[in-house]
C-alpha cells in the first residue's frame, strides 16, 4: 500500500512540474488581433499573417473622396499595437502608447492623434470592434 501511495504522489508530482513548466512562448499576441474589425469612424481595418509578418491594412487618410490604403507590419507586445509606419525610423515599431483593451480580443480603443497625426485633439478616440 506505501509503495502505491509513493508512486502515485511522484506521479503527481511529476505530471504537475511538467503541466507547468511548458513554455508558454509559442504564443502569439498578435493574433489576437487577427481578423476584421469596424471603426467608430466608418472604416474596416485587417489584421492578418502574410508571409511571416503580421500586417494591418487600413484607410489612411478619414476621406471617403480618396481613399489611400495603408499596408504596415505590426507587432503587439506588452499589451501595446506597435506598427511599423515610418514614425519612429529606422524600421522600428511605433507603439501606440494610448492602445487599451475594452474587452480583450474583441474591442480596443486609441487615441485618435495616436492613429492619425493630422487629428488634432487628444479627446478623441476611436473605438475598435471585431467583426465576427
Amino acid at each position: 500500500m506505501k509503495m502505491q501511495l509513493l508512486y502515485i504522489i511522484t506521479f503527481l508530482v511529476i505530471t504537475s512540474t511538467l503541466f507547468f513548466s511548458c513554455s508558454k512562448e509559442n504564443y502569439d499576441e498578435a493574433s489576437l488581433l487577427y481578423g476584421r474589425w469596424e471603426t467608430n469612424y466608418g472604416d474596416t481595418i485587417t489584421f492578418s499573417r502574410t508571409s511571416n509578418a503580421n500586417m494591418v491594412n487600413y484607410d489612411a487618410s478619414l476621406n471617403p473622396a480618396f481613399v489611400p490604403r495603408a499596408n504596415h507590419e505590426f507587432t503587439f507586445e506588452n499589451n501595446k499595437l506597435g506598427l511599423k509606419n515610418g514614425r519612429s525610423g529606422s524600421g522600428k515599431f511605433y507603439f501606440f502608447e494610448s492602445f487599451r483593451w475594452a474587452q480583450r480580443g474583441r474591442q480596443f480603443e486609441i487615441q485618435g492623434v495616436d492613429w492619425f497625426l493630422f487629428v488634432s485633439s487628444t479627446q478623441t478616440y476611436f473605438t475598435f470592434t471585431k467583426i465576427p
